[in-house]
Order: structure tokens, then C-alpha cells, then sequence
């Protein structure tokens, strides 16, 4: 690196700081949002009406990931310029929307009725799918609106498009529109993510350049190809269960699955997006020391929050006694999102120091491990189906381990160990508090405020161990989380 770069970097600093800022805080305000909804709809329908919606998510998700090529992505690494290319990754892009959508369209029927989904499934499917060349062409303008660092302008349709959506949702909800609230609403927040995008930025004319198309295809089609592996790893038990065991057992998981994944989103990958581009500006033991303060940092906060939903998971039943099947599968989940979290960070610290390989490696084998104990054990129902993701993503994390020592420079495990012990006495003492305020507390086993209660004293009796040990020298974790913050 020259002094130049590194000026450059000084100077880029802030913006990147802020942009990730603008991000996180997008992040945060959609997928708070959707899981809001999605608790007030679980509360209103019945789960089988949920495993139908979570079907039709799956489709829109799926065909989102390959519908560009990854031709959008590849406006943010493109050398020349991105505008003029932007019109031909968006022709191409509307092109394959277009002709998705339609070929979904005719297939929803049979698509449905592989899935057990019914009259409903038919509906849900086509109506997800018809959100689908609006993203295509929303997904060209965020892309350039990321390539030029407008981070603020970036997320600004998104957290209008989420929010509108969902007070459309939970209007239609309350009137009785079931599970074609939520389709409403996607279709709302897809019109307007677009329009928004047009708004901040103008809008990208259609356009063919052959040799353009060419570059971004070569550029792209792997990371589209890593997109839908990844989109298979982490669905692939949808269609599975649904298959299998209908659209009612799909609800039940797809509501345990969500609640369990959604600190893996906001803690797991916004810490690991943010460490893998401090990451890309160190070499040799350098890096191997910052992946470990990472991973102090990560485990400190999403140890507690996963050891809450494994042992508050009854408290799903506040949502009415119809998803209390759910529970065990949200302990195993809860597990498994905590694994999931670690792997994020093994995931960033080979793509950091090149090894983009062996992640692509080792997402085809946590695919491939979970598909075959899929198999084995989904007719045991939604429990054993969350333990096969656990086991499936335990497998994977022993590997990825394996790799970084092979890979990485600069790790102690020794290290990394003591300065988690901390976090170990402190998960210790929050499942004595919780086992105990059960046990002893007036109120119901599952109730509002048995939940607001230890669910409070759970977390400062998290807290109190970790911080005193910190204050007696066991661990630097104040002084990471400045250095990460």
C-alpha cells in the first residue's frame, strides 16, 4: 500500500464509518419491522396460514437471487463506466424478472400442490412473484447508489418501502384479509422501494451494450451462484418440511426459525460486515488478532440474547397455544443461531485474507450435511428438523475452524478463550437467575410479565459478571468494544 492509499483511507474513513452506520440503522428498522408484523399476523392466523406466507416468501427470495446474474453487483466492482453498464444490467434484469415471474406464474399450481399448500399457496405464490421485476429494477439503482457511498440514500426506500408495507399488512390483517394481507403489503413495498430508488437518484434508462453485458456477466455469475447456495442452505428445510409435513408444521417452524435468526441478522452479520472491511486493510498477525477481538466482541453480545430465547422459548405461547409445538424447535434453533453467528465471523476471516474458496467450500458442505440429516430425520417432525440445522451448522463451524488456524495469521486460541470466560461466568449465572425467578415467581409460566421480569433479571445477571470481570483485568471487552464501536 502507498502512502497515497493510505491517505485515500484516512480520508474515505469517515464516510465508510457513517455508511455503515446508515446501513445498520436500515437493518435494524426493516427487519424489526418484519418481525413484528409476522408476530401480530401469528397471533391472528392460524400457523397453517403462516407456513403458506413463508412458502411464498421462499419463492420471491430464490428467484431474487439469480433473476440479475449478479450483474447488479457487479455495477459496485465495475472499472469504467458504471453508468452506461447500469442500463444493460438492468435490461438484462427486467428481461429474466419478466420471464420468471410468468413461468411462476403458470407453475404455481404445481408448485403448490408438491408443497401442500393448496388453493391459498396458488394465490400467495403468484402474488409474491409479482413483486419480482420491481426488485430487479430497484436492485440497479441501490447498487449504484452503494458503489457511489450513498449509504444515507441507499436505505431511505427501503426503510419507507418496509414501514408502509407494513401498516398496509396489518391493516388488511385486522380486517380479515389473511394471509393476502402480507402479499398486499410486499407488493406496496416493492412498488415503492422503486419509486424511492427513482426518487434519490434518476432513474436508469434500459440500454444493450454487448460487450458490457459480457464483463458483468463474468464478473457476477459467481457471486449469483454463491447467493443461490447460500439462499438453498438456508431454505432448503422449508421445502422439505412442507413437503413432507405440510403447510401447519411449516408455520410452526418458519415462526421458531425467524425469531431464532433474527439476532444472527442484526448482531452477526452487521458486526461481520463492518470487521471484513477493517479486515481488508491488515496482513500477517494483524489480522488473526483482530478476527479474535471480533470474536469477543460478537459472542459478548449475542450470547446472552440466544441463551434468553433458549430459556424463555415457552413464552412462544403468548402467541396463542397453537404454536406451543414450536418451543422445542426455538430451543435447537436458538442454538443453532449462535453457531451460525461464529461461523459469519469464520466466514469473514477467509474472505479477508483471500480464501474466497473455501467459504464457497464450505457453504456447499453445511448444504450438503443438511440435507442428508433432512432426510433422515424430518418425519419426526419440526424439533428434529432444527436439530439437523444445528448438528449441520456445527459440522460446518468444526471446519471453517479448521481452516482459519490453516489459513489465518496471528490467532491464540488460548487467547480467545480466556478473554470469553467472562462471558461463560456470565451466561452461567443468567440460567441460575432464570431457573430460579421460574421457579419461585407468582406469576403464570407463560405471562407478559414473567417474561418482561426475568427477562430483565436475565439480562443484568448477564451483565454484572461480565463487566466486573472486565474491571478486574480477566479480559479487555471494554476496551474491544470501543476499539469495534
Amino acid at each position: 500500500m502507498t502512502a497515497a492509499d493510505v491517505e485515500t483511507g484516512r480520508r474515505s474513513g469517515p464516510s465508510a464509518v457513517t455508511g455503515a452506520g446508515w446501513l445498520g440503522a436500515g437493518a435494524v428498522v426493516v427487519k424489526t419491522t418484519q418481525t413484528l408484523v409476522l408476530l401480530l399476523l401469528a397471533a391472528l392466523l392460524a400457523p397453517e396460514a403462516i407456513g403458506v406466507i413463508a412458502i411464498g416468501a421462499l419463492v420471491l427470495n430464490v428467484t431474487a437471487a439469480f433473476t440479475d446474474l449478479g450483474t447488479s453487483t457487479a455495477l459496485v466492482h465495475w472499472r469504467g463506466d458504471a453508468e452506461r453498464a447500469a442500463r444493460s444490467a438492468l435490461t438484462l434484469a427486467l428481461a429474466v424478472a419478466i420471464s420468471v415471474t410468468a413461468t411462476f406464474w403458470v407453475a404455481a399450481p404445481f408448485l403448490s400442490e408438491i408443497l401442500n399448500t393448496g388453493d391459498l399457496g396458488v394465490d400467495v405464490i403468484r402474488g409474491m412473484i409479482l413483486c419480482l421485476p420491481f426488485t430487479a429494477v430497484a436492485t440497479v439503482s441501490q447498487e449504484l447508489l452503494r458503489r457511489a457511498l450513498e449509504f444515507r440514500r441507499r436505505v431511505l426506500p427501503d426503510i419507507v418501502g418496509s414501514l408502509s408495507a407494513a401498516g398496509l399488512t396489518v391493516g388488511l390483517a385486522l380486517l380479515g384479509h389473511g394471509a393476502m394481507s402480507l402479499v398486499y403489503g410486499q407488493l406496496l413495498q416493492a412498488v415503492l422501494t422503486m419509486l424511492g430508488c427513482w426518487w434519490v437518484r434518476p432513474p436508469v434508462r434500459p440500454g444493450w451494450i454487448r460487450a458490457d453485458v459480457t464483463a458483468l456477466l463474468s464478473y457476477g455469475a459467481h457471486l449469483a451462484g454463491g447467493s443461490i447456495l447460500t439462499l438453498l442452505m438456508l431454505n432448503v428445510d422449508y421445502l422439505v418440511v412442507a413437503h413432507q409435513l405440510g403447510p401447519t408444521e411449516v408455520g410452526v417452524y418458519s415462526m421458531a426459525f425467524r425469531l431464532a435468526y433474527m439476532p444472527y441478522l442484526l448482531l452477526g452479520m452487521v458486526i461481520g460486515g463492518a470487521v471484513f472491511a477493517h479486515l481488508c486493510r491488515l496482513s500477517g498477525p494483524d489480522v488473526g488478532r483482530t478476527v479474535t477481538e471480533a470474536a469477543v466482541v460478537l459472542h459478548a453480545l449475542v450470547a446472552p440474547v440466544y441463551l434468553g430465547i433458549l430459556l424463555m422459548a415457552p413464552q412462544l405461547e403468548l402467541l396463542g397455544e397453537q404454536w406451543s409445538t414450536g418451543v422445542p424447535a426455538l430451543r435447537w434453533l436458538a442454538c443453532y443461531g449462535l453457531v451460525l453467528s461464529s461461523l459469519e465471523l469464520v466466514m469473514v476471516a477467509l474472505r479477508a485474507v483471500g480464501h474466497t474458496r473455501d467459504t464457497l467450500l464450505l457453504t456447499a458442505l453445511h448444504l450438503a450435511v443438511l440435507v442428508s440429516l433432512l432426510l433422515a430425520v424430518v418425519e419426526r417432525g419440526v424439533a428434529a428438523v432444527a436439530a439437523a440445522q444445528l448438528a449441520g451448522g456445527l459440522v460446518t463451524l468444526l471446519a471453517g475452524v479448521i481452516l482459519v488456524n490453516r489459513r489465518v495469521e496471528g490467532i491464540v486460541w488460548t487467547r480467545l478463550a480466556r478473554h470469553l470466560g467472562p462471558v461463560g461466568a456470565g451466561s452461567l449465572v443468567m440460567v441460575v437467575v432464570v431457573l430460579v425467578l421460574e421457579a419461585a415467581g407468582p406469576w403464570d409460566a407463560v405471562s407478559v410479565t414473567g417474561l418482561l421480569v426475568v427477562g430483565t433479571a436475565a439480562l443484568t445477571a448477564y451483565a454484572v459478571p461480565v463487566l466486573v470481570l472486565d474491571r478486574n483485568g480477566h479480559t479487555g471487552l471494554a476496551q474491544m468494544l470501543r476499539r469495534r464501536a
